[in-house]
């Protein structure tokens, strides 16, 4: 498989019920963190169909940048600290977030996905997710929840 095409899917263990994030009454969520321009390029480098090329599509749409991220998705945390994105390990609405292999069903290439919404909840911290290429293959695109855990971390789109 080309190092660009990180495949993945996610399994619905991890997934939780909206109708079980109504955010706790008098708790907010976090604050939001600074996002910082990194290091751009003129084109999506995810695989067409594939987790990347999705996530990387959603950030552009937020954005109005491509990042200059390469690898499988398991890397682009890292690849994005290392060209001078905002990166966080607390879930922050408008970011990719990346899944490490096995976390919520990753492959062993890992996942990527567009996180818009963040919400407290009494069971912690949900987030609403994005994502192409989970459980119906490439191209298949859905909307779920799902708490975070560790493992999962998230790459900050700043605004146009």
């Amino acid at each position: 498989m080309a190092a660009l095409a990180a495949t993945a899917v996610i399994g619905v263990a991890g997934a939780v019920a909206p109708e079980s994030v109504a955010p706790t009454a008098g708790v907010a969520a976090a604050a939001p963190a600074p996002r910082a321009v990194g290091k751009t390029i003129g084109y999506n480098t995810g695989m067409p169909g594939q987790c990347t090329w999705g996530a990387m599509n959603q950030f552009r749409a937020y954005s109005g940048r491509y990042a200059a991220l390469a690898g499988n998705a398991k890397d682009w945390y890292r690849n994005a600290r290392a060209t001078g994105w905002s990166t966080s390990l607390s879930p922050q609405p408008n970011s990719m977030v990346v899944f490490q292999p096995g976390v919520q069903g990753a492959s062993p290439y890992g996942h990527v996905g567009w996180v818009d919404r963040v919400v407290r909840t009494r069971n912690g911290v949900a987030v609403h997710i994005w994502d192409m290429n989970g459980p119906g293959g490439p191209f298949s695109t859905r909307w779920w929840w799902t708490t975070n855990t560790p493992g999962m971390s998230y790459i900050l789109a700043p605004p146009r």
